[in-house]
């Protein structure tokens, strides 16, 4: 049993695929990113911030002390990092930057082992590239109306519709829908928290 400080829907469906036992713990951390460090380094900052807070959380109200498991994603085309867009708007200008052009989606994973009170952060960074095809306005608009991108990184979902625009992909998969399966397993195994494969 672990507990995710992390709202998305998507995280949990992913750590279901894998018979992961958790339950979902909602935590609000600032998440300014530091334009002195790059993009890996600001993921693997705000997962540690949101598992820091996720800890916090379970140790003041004196919850059984699982695992915290916490996450963030990015997606990064050259310098840019691409959040959740604020309006149609944003995601169409988003969505235009990354027509025709392979992006990264950067995943940066932390896990907070309780013991006596006290916290030990292990933390680990996901790298995937995603080829974009060659988008236009009416597209991107289309797009919008489904409601999917405004919740998500970069302006879309590679497990949903927006799957139709992605031409190629290079890493993982799991990584680009916001969490790295196959390198949580291994961390999972590192630090001896119980899933199937163990």
């Amino acid at each position: 049993m672990i507990y995710l400080a992390s709202k998305s829907p998507r995280r949990t469906q992913l750590l279901d695929q894998i018979g992961v036992q958790h339950s979902v713990i909602e935590i609000a951390v600032d998440e300014t990113l530091n334009p002195r460090v790059t993009a890996k380094e600001n993921v693997v900052a705000l997962s540690t911030k949101k598992c820091q807070e996720g800890v916090r959380y379970t140790l003041s109200r004196n919850m059984v002390s699982f695992p915290v498991l916490a996450a963030d994603t990015m997606v990064v085309l050259g310098e840019e990092i691409f959040g959740k867009p604020t309006s149609t708007e944003d995601a169409i200008g988003m969505l235009l930057k990354l027509s025709g052009k392979v992006h990264s989606v950067i995943t940066g994973v932390t896990v907070g082992i309780i013991s006596s009170d006290k916290a030990n952060f292990h933390s680990i960074a996901v790298e995937s590239l995603v080829e974009f095809s060659k988008l236009s306005r009416l597209d991107c608009k289309r797009y919008c109306s489904t409601n999917e991108p405004f919740d998500k990184a970069g302006a879309y979902g590679i497990q949903g519709y927006g799957s139709v625009f992605v031409k190629r992909i290079e890493g993982s998969y799991s990584n680009i829908v916001g969490l790295p399966m196959h390198e949580v397993a291994m961390l999972f195994k590192k630090l001896n928290i119980p899933f199937w494969l163990n």
